[in-house]
C-alpha cells in the first residue's frame, strides 16, 4: 500500500473517531426560561405548567408533560368554573338534594379547544411543557357549545310538550329525558332558552315535565278489597285502569306483587287501548288467611332509557303512581253429611264426623249445620265388618269413602280409608278400635290431603 493511501485512511479514522467522541460527550443545555423558574400569573388567560421525568417516562416524557400541562390548566378552569357557578340545588331544590349539590360542569384536557403552546424546554432529567389559553377566547367557545346543546334541548323540550298535550306518556318522557340529557354538561347552571314571550330555564323545565307527567297519571282498581273464596281455590282477578290527566291512557306498563306465602307473586301488563288491565291472583298456599296486592307504574318501565342515562338520579325519588289492594282469603264453610255404621248397622255415635269437624276448626275451616249456610259439602260414609276371631282375638275392618263437592256439585276431593284394622277381645270392641283408628288417620293426613287439595 502507498504512503500516500495510508495516509487518507488513518485520517479518516481519526476523523471518524473524534466524531463520536464529540456525540458522547455531555450536552451544552441553555438556562432555563423564566416560566419554568417562576410560574406564570395572568388575568387574561388560563395557564398550564408541568414537566415529566426523563428516567421516569424516557421517550414519553415529552408528550406527559404536554399531557400534565393541558390538565394543570383545565383544573384552573375547573376551579372559575365552581366559583362563579349556580349549583344544582338550585336547579332541582328539593328534588334532586344534595347528590347534586357538589356536582358542576367541569373541562377536561380532552375538551379544551383554542389553546396556544407558549413554549417547552428540557435539561437532562426533565421535560417542560408551556401552555396558555385565553379567558374571553374559551368563554367565547364555551357560550357557542352550550347555546348550540341549549337548542337540542329545546327541541327535545317542545317535541316533549306535544307529546304531553296529546297525551302520548313515553313519548313526552322520553324527550324530557333526551333534553335534559342533552344539557347535562350546563346542570349546575341556568340555562336560558329564547321563547316566544320571554326566556325559559330548560333544566326546570324539562324536570318539571317529567314530574306533571308522572302527576297527571294514576291508577284506579275496580275493587277495594279483593274477596277470594274457599270454593274458587282462593283465586280471582283484579281489574286496574291508568288515567292520563282524566283519560283512559293506553300502553302503560303496570307491574304488581302479592305475597302468595313463601315467595312473592310478580308480574308486569301494560294497558290495553281502554287503559286496563286484568292480574291473575292465585296460587296461595295453605294457611294464608290474608294479604294485599300493590300495582304501580314505575319510572323504569315507562322509560326503559333511564336505566343507563345519568337523568336517572335526578328522578329517581320522583313519585310514581301506585296503589294497594287488601286481599282477604274468605273462611270457608262445610256442611258434613256423614253415615257411619257397625257392621251394617247405624251407630249410635259420630266418631269419624266428630273428629272432621275438630280438624277443620283446628285449620281453620269452619263447619256448618245448615246446608243452605255452606260453601261445600263433604259427604261420607263408613261400615266395618268381621274379619274373623282367633286365640281369643277379635278383628274387625273399617272401610269408609269421602267426596267433598262445591256447591255446584263438581267434586273437589275423592278420597278412601280401606280395610282399616281394630283388634280387641270381642266384637263391639274389636270395631270400635276399627273407628278410633280411623278417626286418628282422619285428624292427620287425610284432613291434609283434604286441606291441600282446596288450594290447589
Amino acid at each position: 500500500m502507498s504512503c500516500a493511501i495510508r495516509t487518507v485512511l488513518l485520517g479518516g479514522i481519526v476523523s471518524l473517531l473524534v466524531g463520536l467522541n464529540a456525540c458522547g460527550g455531555a450536552k451544552n443545555w441553555t438556562d432555563p426560561p423564566e416560566w419554568v423558574m417562576h410560574r406564570p400569573v395572568s388575568s387574561s388567560y388560563y395557564i398550564g405548567v408541568s414537566s415529566a421525568s426523563k428516567t421516569q417516562y424516557g421517550e414519553d416524557a415529552n408528550a406527559t408533560a404536554k399531557k400534565r400541562a393541558l390538565a394543570d390548566m383545565a383544573g384552573q378552569i375547573r376551579v372559575s368554573i365552581k366559583s362563579t357557578s349556580t349549583l344544582i340545588t338550585t336547579q332541582f331544590k328539593g328534588i334532586a338534594g344534595q347528590n347534586f349539590a357538589e356536582q358542576i360542569s367541569s373541562a377536561s384536557a380532552e375538551d379544551l379547544e383554542g389553546y396556544e403552546q407558549v413554549g417547552t424546554y428540557e435539561n437532562a432529567t426533565d421535560f417542560w411543557a408551556y401552555y396558555r389559553l385565553s379567558k374571553a377566547k374559551y368563554e367565547r367557545i364555551r357560550n357557542e357549545r352550550k347555546m348550540a346543546r341549549l337548542e337540542v334541548a329545546g327541541g327535545y323540550w317542545i317535541s316533549a310538550e306535544n307529546a304531553r298535550i296529546e297525551g302520548r306518556v313515553a313519548a313526552a318522557l322520553d324527550f324530557y329525558i333526551r333534553g335534559l340529557e342533552a344539557i347535562q354538561e350546563y346542570w349546575s347552571e341556568l340555562n336560558e332558552w329564547n321563547v316566544p314571550g320571554g326566556t325559559l330555564d330548560l333544566g326546570r323545565a324539562c324536570h318539571d315535565g317529567i314530574s306533571r307527567v308522572l302527576s297527571d297519571l294514576s291508577l284506579q282498581a275496580d275493587a277495594s278489597t279483593l274477596r277470594l273464596s274457599f270454593s274458587d281455590r282462593y283465586q280471582g282477578t283484579l281489574e286496574c285502569k291508568a288515567l292520563f290527566a282524566g283519560a283512559p291512557a293506553a300502553q302503560i306498563p303496570v307491574w304488581s306483587r302479592y305475597n302468595r306465602g313463601t315467595l312473592p307473586k310478580t308480574a308486569s301488563l301494560s294497558t290495553n287501548s281502554e287503559g286496563i288491565c286484568t292480574f291473575e291472583i292465585g296460587q296461595f298456599e295453605q294457611g294464608i288467611k290474608s294479604g294485599e296486592i300493590r300495582l304501580e307504574i314505575r319510572m323504569d318501565d315507562l322509560s326503559p332509557r333511564l336505566k343507563d342515562s345519568p337523568v336517572q338520579q335526578l328522578v329517581q325519588d320522583l313519585p310514581t303512581p301506585s296503589v294497594t289492594i287488601p286481599i282477604l282469603l274468605v273462611t270457608p264453610t262445610v256442611h258434613l253429611q256423614t253415615v257411619e255404621r257397625i257392621n251394617g248397622r247405624l251407630s249410635a255415635s259420630s266418631q269419624l264426623k266428630n273428629a272432621i269437624a275438630q280438624g277443620l276448626n283446628t285449620r281453620g275451616i269452619q263447619w256448618v249445620e245448615r246446608a243452605a249456610d255452606a260453601d261445600m259439602f263433604l259427604e261420607m260414609e263408613a261400615d266395618t265388618r268381621e274379619a274373623g276371631s282367633a286365640s281369643g282375638f277379635h278383628t274387625a275392618m273399617l272401610n269408609a269413602s269421602v267426596l267433598l263437592k262445591n256447591r255446584e256439585g263438581r267434586p273437589i276431593l275423592r278420597q278412601n280409608l280401606i280395610d282399616v284394622k281394630g283388634v280387641q277381645l270381642d266384637w263391639p270392641k274389636a270395631h270400635d278400635a276399627a273407628y278410633r283408628k280411623a278417626q286418628t288417620e282422619i285428624e292427620g293426613v287425610f284432613l291434609d290431603n283434604l286441606i291441600e287439595a282446596l288450594y290447589q
